[in-house]
């Protein structure tokens, strides 16, 4: 896959991310399934905090344990989910504008990283997966909440889904 086609299927789910990220009631940033679990503020950070460590370690050629932490300290400046909306949207951004622009050698170029050696690819398709992942999570917290997700595939309400495929709300 080349940068090009790798940053178009990154858009289309990180878009979807976003739409499903403002769902999230400001009055329920808080929520958590179980205490001992991150509450929907604190998952959808760390599901756009690790694009920004990726993208350092594709950039930079290495990425080491501290830059997990590192980007901890951007959590500092963001209080509301809309404020987390456009941080991953920010992130996004920098990834996108890196694919526009790499060649594809470097973009298979060995990377270091505190696991062993990768690649900037293998890095952002990682990034890819974490985000992907973490977004079934936060299904599963939305309808905990009571709210139904956008449509997975397409970032849509179901009911507009619904009406497309003419299938009745499930009851």
């Amino acid at each position: 896959m080349t940068p090009a086609e790798f940053s178009s299927l990154f858009d289309d789910a990180h878009a979807i991310t976003c739409k499903a990220v403002r769902q999230v009631p400001e009055t329920l940033r808080d929520f958590r399934p179980a205490h001992e679990m991150m509450s929907a503020f604190d998952l959808i950070f760390h599901m756009f905090s690790q694009e920004r460590a990726m993208l350092v370690g594709a950039t930079t050629g290495e990425l080491l344990l501290v830059e997990f932490a590192t980007v901890e300290q951007d959590k500092k400046a963001l209080a509301t989910i809309e404020d987390l909306a456009r941080y991953g949207e920010q992130v996004h951004g920098q990834t996108r504008d890196w694919l526009s622009g790499v060649p594809e050698d470097q973009f298979r170029k060995p990377t270091k990283t505190f696991v062993g050696l990768s690649t900037p690819e293998r890095l952002l398709h990682n990034a890819l997966v974490h985000m992907c992942h973490h977004r079934g999570q936060l299904y599963v917290y939305l309808r905990l909440m009571g709210i139904e997700p956008v449509f997975v595939w397409t970032g849509e309400p179901m009911d507009i889904v619904r009406a497309r495929m003419r299938r009745p709300k499930a009851q």
